[in-house]
């Protein structure tokens, strides 16, 4: 036996192996560093918005400011400025996502004026953005929680003049955040609509006669039906002369959109040479109506008036008003 060479085989050395478990250590501590400096670096982003909604409005000759709250999307305008509930209004919901614990406030990138386009063309107006209104509206900023997300909302005043046409106006405001290191989000652009719609217009065709009556010894009523005209009496009264008339009206507007009709407090007063009797009026539509597509409603306004027992002769008038808006 050669004793020179017995036992003397040396085992391989895991020379490959070791260093692939020290490249893969490496890899992971490069990785690692990577992604902590990634986090560390994170510029905040912004979510898409929904739109800023003013609903739906008329506009006076003059024209007006209207003012939607971030907080509750409740509105407030100027006096020639009269919204309706036919669309509700709300302001922009926002996701703001970024490094938690970094403040963050709100700018726009609108050097001037933004246009707000009608649908369809044929109008546009410019107005200001005026102060970026959201919950904090002194200084429009928050600060990330731990989950590094914040959902703000977005509102704002709209100057509108007067003598638009009718329709659906829409416009875009860009918006982004810059946080507390002074990185800045994306820019993202809040969607604007507002509707103007045609103002009513109220004319009175013919006036309410009740027409003539002899009182009796006991007393009574006239009818006049306002969808018919028919004239129907009841208690010690007798006709005198041909039936009366109602009183017509016409009403034109917004095109199949809904209008309330009031008449007063629904009665009125009568007065003649000595003595006063009560009219209580009734209209030939109901309240709320709808405008026709062509945007025009007809009605008529009638009653029933009381006349006492030998009521003493002569000419009762008074007024009628007539109140149309939309709800």
């Amino acid at each position: 036996m050669d004793y020179k060479n017995a036992g003397s085989a040396r085992p391989r050395k895991p020379a490959r192996k070791t260093g692939l478990a020290w490249m893969g250590f490496r890899l992971l501590v490069l990785v690692l560093a990577t992604m902590s400096a990634h986090l560390y670096a994170q510029n905040p982003s912004l979510g898409a918005p929904t739109t800023l909604e003013y609903g739906e409005i008329v506009v006076g000759a003059g024209g007006g400011t209207i003012t939607t709250d971030a907080a509750t999307g409740a509105i407030t305008s100027t006096s020639n400025v009269f919204p309706t509930n036919a669309l509700a209004t709300s302001s922009a919901r926002i996701v703001a996502t970024g490094r938690s614990g970094r403040s963050f406030t709100i700018y726009t990138t609108l050097g001037g004026n933004f246009t707000m386009t009608r649908s369809g063309g044929g109008g546009s107006f410019s107005s200001s953005p005026g102060p970026i209104n959201s919950e904090n509206p002194v200084t429009n900023t928050f600060t990330f929680p731990a989950s590094g997300t914040v959902t703000f909302h977005l509102a704002g005043t709209l100057s509108i003049p007067g003598g638009l046409a009718a329709g659906d106006y829409n416009g875009t405001l860009p918006i982004f955040i810059r946080d507390s290191t002074n990185r800045s989000s994306n820019t993202v652009s809040v969607p604007i609509h507002i509707r103007l719609i045609a103002p009513l217009t109220l004319t009175n065709n013919a006036d309410l006669d009740m027409g003539t009556v002899v009182p009796g010894a006991t007393a009574g009523t006239v009818t006049l039906n306002p969808g018919t005209g028919v004239q129907t009496k009841a208690g010690g009264v007798v006709f005198a002369s041909a039936s009366g008339t109602p009183a017509a009206f016409a009403v034109t507007g917004a095109p199949s959109h809904s209008i309330s009709i009031s008449l007063g407090g629904g009665t009125t007063t009568l007065t003649g040479p000595s003595g006063t009797m009560t009219l209580t009026l009734s209209s030939s539509v109901t309240s709320p109506t709808t405008l026709s597509a062509g945007g025009v409603a007809n009605f008529a306004v009638g009653g029933v008036v009381g006349i006492a027992a030998n009521q003493p002769d002569g000419n009762y008038v008074g007024t009628l008003t007539v109140t149309v808006a939309y709800p």
